[in-house]
């Protein structure tokens, strides 16, 4: 049943199959509405919901909606060495594609054993599909994630929905997926963005400044959060300035895939948390320059 397992070095496969915590059988969810279903397993729940009404751009919206149990967590984009990022395979569809899977701000995770970025509560992925093709759409996904208490194990599922001709929309669903829109990361704007990235292949490091929003909540501190594109892999970022509504981060890269000095085909992602706020911004992966 676990087929994507292959994907997942020695040490994940030990953290997913060891011990009591191993996924109970998981459902295969059929639904023929805008609410795949729940599926469960020790630990939570999780279903996709989708509003076939097309927005203005012409794709459509919908969500991952992953339900933790208290204590429960999940992964961000980017897991860490031992961890699963979710995973949703549509390719058995018809007349329907996966654009993009977008991820709300995470958290820092230290879970005894490694440390690491992902939700500590129930989270929403906000999903955006494009019709292929004209009729009936219906929708086939397997769903892969992983959560975790005291060890991770693997969540995998099967949904199907039939999605109506024509711009039907649900209400319900319509609301539920602006509001997981709403929380993602924000764009950058003069108050909040970074200001510079600069990635030196050599020394293995990449090195990131932000301009922090002139409201500072007590106690909040600037977290940084960084994924790449497949062959990266970066160790836990880390501040050496936050001053003067700037700080600033060094981030080792403890793998590296060979790149061009000029290659600009692929993104870093790079997410920056303060306080109740997050922006999002992309930055090459080739060398690149101060800005």
């Amino acid at each position: 049943m676990f087929k994507s397992l292959n994907r997942f070095p020695p040490r994940q496969l030990f953290l997913l199959i060891a011990g009591p915590f191993m996924a109970s059988v998981l459902a295969i969810c059929p639904a023929w509405s805008l609410d795949s279903g729940w599926a469960e397993t020790e630990g939570g729940r999780m279903r996709l919901v989708i509003d076939p009404a097309p927005r203005q751009d012409g794709t459509i919206g919908g969500i991952l909606d992953i339900d933790l149990d208290p204590g429960w967590k999940t992964y961000w984009r980017d897991p860490g060495s031992a961890g699963i990022p979710p995973m949703l395979d549509v390719s058995a569809s018809r007349n329907i594609d996966l654009d993009a899977m977008h991820y709300p701000p995470p958290v820092r995770v230290d879970d005894g054993y490694a440390i690491w970025a992902g939700y500590t509560a129930p989270i929403r992925f906000p999903l955006t599909f494009r019709r292929t093709g004209s009729g009936k759409a219906v929708l086939r996904a397997l769903a892969f994630v992983g959560i975790c208490e005291k060890i991770c194990v693997p969540f995998q599922a099967e949904f199907t929905i039939d999605l109506p001709e024509g711009s039907v929309s649900d209400d319900q669903a319509r609301i539920m997926i602006a509001d997981a829109f709403a929380r993602l990361p924000e764009t950058p704007g003069p108050d909040f963005e970074l200001k510079t990235a600069s990635f030196d292949a050599g020394s293995k490091q990449l090195e990131i400044s932000a301009s922090l929003p002139g409201f500072r909540p007590a106690g909040a501190t600037p977290q940084l959060f960084v994924a790449g594109p497949q062959g990266f892999a970066f160790a836990q970022p880390e501040i050496v300035s936050d001053e003067n509504g700037l700080a600033k981060w060094i981030v080792r890269i403890e793998d590296l895939p060979n790149l061009a000095p000029d290659s600009t085909g692929e993104n870093i992602n790079v997410v920056v948390t303060f306080g109740q706020r997050a922006v999002e911004q992309n930055v090459p992966t080739g060398r690149v320059p101060e800005n």
